[in-house]
């Protein structure tokens, strides 16, 4: 009896200890789940974010895919639950591709729409006077665009670019270049209105032919124009005069095709080069045959992204009528943006709570500026001590009436 006594309560001990134990072990269990899920959902009904681009104007050819990309981006995003599980949502405000309304719209969007993050604005002279203001008011902003040497540098450490500057870029594309035709002397033809046109011909791209040994026949007094000039016969007749076996051409790519076709039109048969502004699908289609050959540096092309993003952003595209519809780097760097900046939110414990906006935009500048394991679409992406994107460059060629990676 003593013997089955001891086994009893020995066995409601073991039974209660378990029991207690078990209990403890369920809310040890239950309590951080539930006070993790509490602290991991952001505050309010939506997650904003801006976007200040030239929807009109100048940059439209540009900013209105690039709002195809961004729509993509949120709405797979809110598919997925949102960030931490509140939607995001996006203000576009359109600038007019004009550099004071830039400012104007950077302000609207971190100071009435209370945005947490801007993205633009596209180019290099709104950006001048953009940049600027954000930095001063707190935001970060992240252009797809401006890849004007040293833009975003003076203006850290709100200011970003998602994309390379001229000096790396034109690097690049010039190398390719001289290699495919055996470059030894170039003219230089350039815009002198435009801000990125400007600075392209006046110095990134002589500088870089410079120092890859190839002589500037019109060093000194460069052939010029300015943006949206409809004649370049008087350009072209004065190359004619010279003795040279490329072009090396700072200007947007509208600009280049009617160059370009009235260069082919005057004789001249000399392949050109030019920069970023050239990476637009409307250039080898609008400059047909005389467009062929052509050489720019890049940072994406749709033959190296995913097989999905690129058939649901053709499927979007053509319902809007875009001929050629495939997305181009611009495209693409938005795209990214949107889902750095999200990466960004969820990894440096943003609280969305409108009393924490401040902190919340330093937050996601800290998280952008510091954040080296984020991936885009076509590989990593970060961003580097002058706020510009450490990314590969590819360079570009116009072939059969496309532009392609140029092996």
């Amino acid at each position: 009896m003593k013997r089955s006594k001891v086994r009893s309560r020995s066995g409601w001990e073991l039974v209660l200890s378990l029991t207690i134990l078990l209990c403890l072990g369920v809310i040890t269990f239950i309590y951080p789940f539930h006070a993790a899920r509490a602290e991991s959902k952001l505050a309010g009904k939506e997650v904003r974010i801006g976007a200040a681009w030239g929807l009109t104007g100048t940059w439209r050819d540009w900013t209105s895919k690039n709002a195809i990309a961004a729509q993509m981006a949120i709405e797979e995003i809110n598919a997925a639950g949102g960030i931490k599980g509140v939607p995001l949502r996006i203000i576009i405000h359109d600038t007019a591709s004009k550099p004071m309304e830039a400012t104007r719209t950077v302000r609207k969007l971190a100071e009435d729409d209370k945005v947490l993050a801007i993205l633009g604005p596209f180019s290099s002279s709104e950006c001048e006077v953009a940049f600027p203001v954000g930095n001063k008011i707190g935001i970060s902003m992240i252009s797809q665009a401006s890849s004007k040497p040293g833009l975003s540098k003076p203006h850290r450490p709100y200011a970003f670019r998602n994309t390379i500057d001229e000096i790396k870029l034109g690097k690049v594309a010039v190398k390719g270049f001289i290699q495919e035709y055996n470059i030894k002397r170039v003219a230089v033809v350039h815009d002198i209105k435009d801000a990125i046109g400007l600075i392209l011909g006046s110095k990134v791209l002589p500088t870089v032919f410079k120092k890859m040994g190839v002589t500037i026949v019109n060093e000194g007094n460069y052939i010029t124009f300015q943006i949206k000039d409809f004649d370049f016969s008087p350009q072209v007749t004065k190359l004619k005069g010279m003795d040279f076996d490329g072009i090396a051409f700072g200007g947007l790519y509208f600009d280049a095709v009617t160059f370009v076709k009235e260069l082919r039109r005057q004789g001249l048969s000399q392949p050109i080069v030019g920069g970023s502004p050239f990476i637009n699908e409307y250039f080898p289609k609008r400059g047909g045959k005389a467009a062929e050959g052509t050489f720019a540096p890049c940072t994406f092309h749709h033959s190296i992204a995913p097989t999905k993003f690129v058939t649901e952003f053709v499927k979007r595209a053509k319902a809007k009528g875009f001929d050629p519809p495939e997305p181009v780097m611009y495209d693409n760097n938005v795209y990214d943006a949107i889902y750095f900046i999200k990466y960004a939110i969820e990894k440096m414990g943003v609280t969305n709570r409108p009393q924490d906006l401040a902190k919340d935009r330093e937050k996601i500048m800290k998280g952008l500026s510091t954040s080296k394991d984020y991936r885009g679409i076509v590989g990593p992406v970060a961003f580097n001590d002058a706020g510009d994107a450490d990314k590969p460059a590819f360079v570009a060629e116009i072939k059969d009436g496309k532009w392609f990676i140029h092996e």
